[in-house]
């Protein structure tokens, strides 16, 4: 095998010019390294300067973010303190509504009876209350109660309850006399003032107070749709059940709760109404009085359509529901009214 050629060696520059143009090309190279590193210096300056400025920037944004964090946490604790400055509970109450007419010894007693049903009513709110805000025996407590006066005694005063609408009104203001924070509204007659309404209004209203604890609604379910509900903040809700609450709101995470001591409890379904002879209905009703009970018979005659219609022609003054009302007071008093009042003495 062939031994490999020997490399060739350049030629050693043997005169000064060929050694200058040696030099020539050296220095020529040292440039052109210098140049690269000059270039990729000028580079990493450009990137070092960006990166400084989005440093500066990132700075800025977390300083403006830990700002806004104090400001918010701020606005947080100043707002607890307010909150816990003057909280309230509110009860709201719709006396019109079905199964929510108070109970007949409040009814009945004028003021004394207004009295006792603020007293009774403040007990067992803040009964309620204890078990879910540890400050509840100190928070305040506020009662609106809406109810048309002039058509709520006119049915007391049918049911031979009350006399007239005065005596309704003394227990209205015994209630609100009792307590400066509880309110019994008079809301009249017409459906745009209805109990319902105002009912609602002040429920939107005051469930968007930062001071509000809790709300305790106690009205007809007919005027407390869902919808409206689902759009407030149900933890600060409850509803008193009365009559059966319907699907739709038992669905919710909504607290219920019954207030037995204020309303009476709802009539039995299948209990039918005694009726007498030709029809007449009779009822036997229990009135309390301040000076002991009363058992009260009533008879109510029972008119056909012909009857009605006759009547409503004639423009007749005799009420549809008018009846004959006998009372046994503790006394022996034996009282007859039929449209007339006549007394026996016992």
């Amino acid at each position: 095998m062939a031994d490999a050629p020997a490399p060739t060696v350049p030629p050693v520059p043997t005169t000064y010019r060929e050694r200058l143009a040696q030099f020539r090309i050296l220095e020529e190279k040292r440039f052109e390294l210098i140049e690269e590193l000059l270039e990729k210096l000028e580079k990493t300056e450009a990137k070092l300067a960006q990166t400084e400025l989005d440093l500066n920037s990132e700075q800025n944004v977390r300083r403006t973010l830990q700002a806004e964090v104090v400001e918010a946490r701020e606005k947080e604790s100043a707002m607890a303190q307010r909150q816990a400055r003057r909280p309230f509970a509110l009860v709201l109450i719709d006396a019109d509504a079905d199964g929510f007419l108070f109970q007949d010894k409040y009814l009945t007693r004028k003021a004394q009876g207004g009295e006792q049903l603020a007293d009774e009513l403040l007990i067992r709110t803040r009964e309620y209350l204890r078990p879910q805000f540890d400050d509840a025996d100190s928070m305040d407590i506020l009662v609106r109660v809406y109810a048309n006066l002039e058509g709520m005694a006119n049915y007391l005063v049918r049911q031979d309850k009350v006399r007239n609408l005065g005596a309704l009104r003394a227990m209205s203001t015994g209630f609100c006399g009792r307590i400066s924070s509880f309110d019994f509204i008079d809301i009249g007659v017409g459906k745009e003032g209805s109990s319902g309404r105002k009912l609602r209004e002040n429920l939107s209203f005051y469930t968007s107070s930062v001071h509000l604890r809790h709300v305790i609604v106690a009205c007809s379910p007919t005027d407390l749709p869902a919808s409206l509900l689902s759009n407030m903040p149900l933890e600060k809700v409850t509803l008193v059940e009365s009559m059966p609450l319907p699907t739709a709101l038992t669905t919710l995470p909504i607290k219920v709760t019954k207030f037995a001591t204020l309303f009476p409890p709802p009539p039995s379904p299948k209990s039918p109404r005694p009726r007498g002879r030709n029809g007449a209905q009779l009822q036997l009703m229990q009135q309390e009085d301040a000076d002991g009970g009363a058992t009260w018979l009533v008879i109510n005659p029972e008119r056909s359509k012909s009857q009605g219609a006759a009547l409503r022609r004639r423009n007749a003054s005799e009420d549809e529901n008018s009846s004959l009302s006998i009372s046994i007071g503790p006394d022996n008093t034996v009282s007859v009214d039929s449209g007339r009042r006549r007394r026996i003495m016992g």
